[in-house]
Formats: structure tokens, sequence, C-alpha cells
């Protein structure tokens, strides 16, 4: 089981759970308000998921159990300055 933070552009965070066993990537709102189900995934659509979409957009709080320090200090990527709308 895959649990991740995932920054919206708004400053809210939002979780995601990929379990590999049930086939299920479940997405929660800042709420805990469930935002998106997918069911009947296989392992390896799961981890082209995880690979290529929740490691560039998230953080992984796997592993250890997660606690809220983790998730309050993951910070939305600092946009560059554009001189064309300065």
């Amino acid at each position: 089981m895959g649990i991740w933070a995932w920054v919206q552009p708004v400053d809210r965070i939002w979780k995601v759970v990929s379990d590999e066993e049930k086939g299920e990537l479940l997405v929660y709102n800042e709420k805990s308000d469930l935002v998106m189900e997918r069911k009947g995934l296989s392992k390896e659509e799961l981890s082209f998921i995880e690979q290529n979409f929740l490691n560039i957009v998230a953080t992984s709080l796997s592993g250890n159990k997660p606690n809220l320090s983790e998730v309050t200090e993951t910070k939305k990527p600092a946009s560059d300055f554009n001189h064309m709308y300065a």
C-alpha cells in the first residue's frame, strides 16, 4: 500500500492511497472526502501511475507511519518569475 501527499495549486494537500492487493487508487481532499476512486487496476497499472505520475507530483509517505509534520512540510513548487507579466 502506498500513501502519497499531493499538493494542489491552491495550497491544499490531497491524500492518495494506492493498494496493489485490492487494485485500488483512492484520492481524498483536504477534508478527507473521497474525490476519485479507481478499482480493478492491475499491479502494473498502479506501478505505472506511481512511477510516472505520483513520483513527480506527490511526496511518498509510505514506509513508516506518516505523521502530520511530513504532510505540512510539503510545499508547492515556487513558480519562476516571468518578466513578461511584471
